[in-house]
C-alpha cells in the first residue's frame, strides 16, 4: 500500500501510539457489556447518555441488529434528526438536521473514514453497519473533537475490531437472512476471543442481491416532463430546437422499467481481523479490514446524462469522437456500475494512570487505501473503466484527559490527517490533490451540585495542494459552551451554544479547475454525469461559519422516558452548488457559491412502559422531527428532508419479541428554486423473533421483518434520482442469528 502522508507526521503518530501503550501492567480485565452499552464514546468525557450535554442518539444491541441495513443512511433513517440521501438503492448517505456530505463527519471507532463519499452523491460510504456494536449520532456541530467538517453532525460506527476489554472464553455469532424485495442473501460472522492478556476479533460478511422490486414504473416520466418545463420557466429558457430534438429521440433519453429498478443489483463482502494486548491499566492493538462493494446506478440516470452530453447535433460529432476514444468501437452506453475496494489499517491504544496530573491518554490512527472504478458497460458487451477514483491517507487523534482540579476536568487533543485524492478517466473534473490538516482542541468540564458546564475550543490549519496557483491554505476555529441542569433525579435540561467553522472542500474549490481562468465557453469543461451538470468550483470561497443554538429537555428514567430539542443554526457563507441558468453546448452550468442560510428545527422522542414485569415488557413510543432551511436573502435550500412523525409498539418476553412501526413522512413543498414538490408517504414495518435456547449461553433466534408493508411508492426528496428510482417496495426478510 502506498501511503502519501509525510514521513515526519507518520513517525509522530507511531511514536505517540507506542508511548500510550508501553507502560501497561499485566492484569486481566473482564468484558462488561452493560458498561459498554451505557458509555457515550463519541463525547469528550466518557459519561452515560443521560449525563452528556450533546444532542446524541445511540443505536445498539438488538435494536441495531433489527435496523442494520446495507448503508449508513438506510440504518439510521428512522432515528430522530436523521434522514437518508439515496442515489438508487446502492447508496444511502446519512443526513443530520438537513445537512450531509462533507458537513456530516463519518467515523469508524472515532477515526475519520477516508473515502470519496463527499465528492459525489453516487459514491457510497466506505464503512459498513452490519458488524457494528453500536452507532452514535451527534446531532448538531461536533467540530471541537472531530474537525471542521463536522459542522452538521457526526456518525460514529463503533465495533470491537481492536478489543479494549477481554471476554471470557470465546463468543461466536452467525447470522443468515434472505430478503424478498431483491432476493438478497446475507451472511454475517463474528468471533471474539481471548487468551491470557490478548484479545482477538474476527468478523466477515457477504451479501448479494438482484434488482429491487417496486410497484409500478421506476422512472416517473410525467414528473420529468414537469421538471423540464419548470426549469425552462424558472430560468427563462426557450429551446425550441432542443425540444424538437428530444421529440425525435425521446425513446433514447432513458430506459424505463416496470416492477423493478434496472441495474439495482449489488454484491458486497468484507472481513476484519484484529488483536490487542489488554491489562488493568490499558491496551494496545492493531486491526486490518477489507471491503468490496459493487453496485449499479439505476437505469435512466446515466443514459439521460450521456444523451444530453454525447448525442447532441444528431449524434454526428460525438460518434466520431467516441469511435476514436474506444478503439474497439463500443456501441451506446447501456449501464454503469461502481466497483469499490478498500483496505484499512487501524492502530489504537489507551493508558490509565493511577496518580499524577494525567489521568489517561489515548491514540487512534486509521490508514486507508481506497479506490472505486465507475465501469461503463456498452450494448455490444464491452466495458471500460470510465473514471477511477483513488484516495490514500490517514486520520489520527491523540487525547489526554487530565485529573480533576477541584470541580474541573478536561480533555486536550491533537488531530493529524493527510490524504491524497486523485481521479483518472473520462469524467475527471477535480484535480489530483494532497489534503492535510492539523487540529488542536480542548474541552473542560465543571461539575456542580446539580449542573454541569462544558467549555471547548479548537484551532485547525487546513491545506489543499492541487498543483495550482490558487492552492488553499487557511485556518479555522471553533468554540462551544453548554449547560446541563438536573431538574431532578429523572430529568435534565440542556442549553448549548457554539460557533463552528468549516473549510471548503476540494470539489467546491477546484471542480473543473484547469478552466477557472477562461470564459467557460470552450469545450474543455467535463460533465459530472451523476448530477448531469457542468460543475465549476470557486477558489475564492471562504470558510463557512455556523452559529448554533440548542435547547433541550431529557427524561432518562421512570415509567416514561424521552427527549425533545430545538435548534437554530445560522450559517454564514453556506457553500452550495447553484444552477445558474447558463448553458454550454446545451449542458447546464452549476457553480459553487456561498450565501448566508438558516437551519432550524425540532426533534422529539418519548417512550412509555405500558406493561412491565419479570417476564414481559410492552413499550409505546412516539417520535418525530422537522427541519426548515432558507437562504437569508430569500429562497429555500434544496433537498431538505421532509418532516416525519411516527409511533412504535414493542413487546418483549423471555422467549420472543415483536414490534409494529409506522411513520408518516410529510410532503415537501418548501423547495429550492429548481426543485419540484415531493408527495408524502406512510411506511409500515413489523418485526418478530423467537428465541430457542441450545444449552448454556447458546441460543438461536429466528426472525421475520417486513418493510414498506403498504407497498408505497416512495420518492425521496433528498435524492437527486427521486424521479428515476423510488425506494424499495414491499419486503419480507427471514433469517436466524446463532450465538454461542
Amino acid at each position: 500500500m502506498r501511503v502519501p502522508f509525510k514521513r515526519s507526521k507518520f513517525l509522530i503518530c507511531i511514536g505517540l501510539i507506542l508511548t500510550t501503550g508501553y507502560q501497561a501492567n499485566a492484569a486481566e480485565q473482564v468484558h462488561n457489556e452493560d458498561v459498554l452499552e451505557e458509555i457515550v464514546v463519541t463525547s469528550a468525557f466518557k459519561t452515560s447518555e443521560a449525563e452528556t450535554s450533546l444532542p446524541i442518539g445511540i443505536l445498539s444491541g438488538e435494536a441495531l441488529r433489527e435496523k442494520a441495513g446495507n448503508s449508513l443512511g438506510d440504518t439510521l433513517k428512522n432515528e430522530i434528526g436523521v434522514a437518508m440521501a439515496s442515489f438508487g438503492t446502492g447508496v444511502g448517505q446519512p443526513l443530520i438536521r438537513g445537512q450531509g456530505g462533507s458537513r456530516v463527519k463519518v467515523l469508524e471507532n472515532s477515526v475519520g473514514v477516508v473515502d470519496a463519499a463527499a465528492i459525489s452523491p453516487d459514491h457510497a460510504n466506505g464503512v459498513e453497519a452490519l458488524a457494528a456494536d453500536r452507532i452514535e449520532v451527534v446531532r448538531g456541530p461536533a467540530t471541537l473533537l472531530y474537525g471542521s467538517g463536522a459542522i452538521g453532525g457526526v456518525v460514529n460506527v463503533i465495533d470491537n475490531r481492536i478489543p479494549t476489554q477481554l471476554v471470557e472464553g470465546a463468543e461466536v455469532q452467525i447470522e443468515q437472512s434472505h430478503s424478498s424485495v431483491n432476493d438478497e442473501d446475507k451472511t454475517i460472522f463474528r468471533l471474539d476471543a481471548s487468551s491470557g492478556s490478548f484479545g482477538f476479533h474476527l468478523d466477515a460478511f457477504k451479501r448479494k442481491s438482484n434488482n429491487v422490486e417496486i410497484d409500478g414504473f421506476s422512472v416517473d416520466e410525467f414528473a420529468l416532463e414537469e421538471w423540464e418545463e419548470h426549469i425552462e420557466e424558472t430560468l427563462g429558457m426557450h429551446h425550441d430546437d432542443h425540444d424538437d430534438e428530444h421529440d425525435d429521440h425521446g425513446e433514447e433519453e432513458f430506459t424505463n422499467t416496470n416492477g423493478f429498478i434496472g441495474n439495482s443489483d449489488s454484491k458486497a463482502s468484507g472481513a476484519t481481523a484484529g488483536f490487542s494486548y489488554v491489562t488493568d491499566r490499558g491496551f494496545i492493538g492493531f486491526s486490518v479490514s477489507e471491503l468490496d462493494n459493487e453496485y449499479g446506478l439505476p437505469l435512466g440516470t446515466h443514459s439521460h446524462a450521456h444523451h444530453e452530453e454525447d448525442h447532441d447535433d444528431d449524434h454526428d460529432d460525438h460518434d466520431d469522437d467516441h469511435d476514436d476514444e474506444h478503439e474497439e468501437g463500443h456501441e451506446e452506453l447501456e449501464f454503469i456500475r461502481l466497483d469499490l475496494e478498500q483496505t484499512r489499517y487501524d492502530f489504537k491504544s489507551g493508558l490509565n494512570f493511577t496518580s499524577g496530573w494525567v489521568e489517561s491518554i489515548s491514540a487512534d490512527i486509521g490508514l486507508t487505501d481506497y479506490q472505486h472504478g465507475e465501469v461503463e458497460y456498452f450494448e455490444d458487451g464491452g466495458s471500460d473503466v470510465g473514471t477511477l477514483y483513488e484516495t490514500e491517507g490517514y486520520d489520527s487523534r491523540f487525547t489526554l484527559t487530565h485529573a480533576p482540579m477541584g470541580d474541573w476536568t478536561g480533555v486536550w487533543g491533537l488531530q493529524l490527517s493527510d490524504t491524497e485524492f486523485s481521479a483518472t478517466g473520462e469524467e475527471v473534473f477535480i484535480p489530483k490533490s494532497d489534503i492535510s490538516s492539523v487540529g488542536l482542541f480542548a474541552v473542560e468540564r465543571f461539575t456542580g451540585s446539580n449542573y454541569t458546564i462544558e467549555l471547548g475550543a479548537r484551532f485547525e490549519e487546513n491545506e489543499i495542494d492541487a498543483g495550482l496557483a490558487c492552492d488553499y491554505d487557511d485556518s479555522s476555529s471553533s468554540i462551544s459552551s453548554s449547560l446541563l441542569y438536573d431538574l431532578n433525579d429523572e430529568s435534565n435540561f440542556l442549553v448549548g451554544i457554539s460557533r463552528s467553522e468549516r473549510s471548503p472542500r476540494v470539489e467546491e474549490l477546484y471542480s473543473n479547475a484547469p478552466n477557472l481562468e477562461d470564459d467557460h465557453h470552450g469545450e474543455e469543461l467535463v460533465l459530472h454525469a451523476a448530477t448531469n451538470l457542468l460543475e465549476i468550483g470557486n477558489a475564492n470561497l471562504d470558510s463557512e461559519t455556523a452559529n448554533n443554538f440548542d435547547l433541550g429537555y431529557r427524561k432518562h428514567s421512570g415509567s416514561w422516558t424521552g427527549e425533545i430539542s430545538g435548534y437554530y443554526n445560522e450559517i454564514d457563507d453556506y457553500i452550495f452548488l447553484d444552477i445558474t441558468g447558463e448553458e454550454i453546448e446545451e449542458q447546464m452550468v452549476a457553480r459553487y457559491i456561498s450565501r448566508d442560510a438558516t437551519f432550524k428545527g425540532i426533534e422529539a422522542q418519548f417512550s412509555y412502559n405500558l406493561l412491565e414485569s419479570s417476564e414481559t415488557n410492552a413499550v409505546f413510543t412516539v417520535f418525530g422531527d422537522m427541519v426548515e432551511a432558507e437562504f437569508d436573502r430569500g429562497g429555500n435550500v434544496p433537498r431538505i428532508p421532509s418532516s416525519k412523525l411516527g409511533a412504535e409498539l414493542r413487546y418483549f418476553s423471555n422467549d420472543w419479541s415483536a414490534h409494529l412501526h409506522v411513520t408518516r413522512h410529510g410532503e415537501r413543498d418548501d423547495v429550492g428554486r429548481l426543485e419540484l414538490e415531493t408527495d408524502g408517504y406512510t411506511l409500515l414495518s413489523a418485526y418478530a423473533d423467537y428465541h430457542v435456547p441450545l444449552g448454556g449461553d447458546s441460543e438461536v433466534k429466528f426472525f421475520i421483518r417486513g418493510d414498506n408493508l403498504l407497498d408505497e411508492e416512495v420518492r425521496n426528496h433528498t435524492s437527486l434520482l427521486k424521479n428515476y428510482a423510488p425506494e424499495p417496495g414491499r419486503s419480507i426478510t427471514l433469517g436466524f442469528r446463532l450465538g454461542f
